[in-house]
């Protein structure tokens, strides 16, 4: 078990996997965590809040931090 903990942590066998293979792996979890976030209840977004007003939604502010994730690691 020790063994196979120190080959995980060390990264070597990462050096096989192609650029564009990790890149679209990133790309959609980001997708994924942003359906994630879409799935979030609206009672829950605006818990504690005296009025609904749109810029208190967080799953918009979620989604745009996403937002600036995936095209920031889509370009590069």
């Amino acid at each position: 078990m020790l063994k196979a903990i120190k080959y995980i942590l060390n990264f070597e066998w990462s050096a096989g996997i192609p650029m564009g293979a990790a890149k679209n792996v990133f790309l959609v979890l980001f997708v994924l965590i942003g359906v994630l976030v879409l799935l979030i209840p609206n009672d829950y977004i605006y818990a504690g809040a005296k009025r609904r007003k749109w810029w208190l939604n967080l799953k918009l502010w979620a989604l745009g931090d996403l937002a600036f994730i995936f095209i920031t690691y889509y370009i590069f």
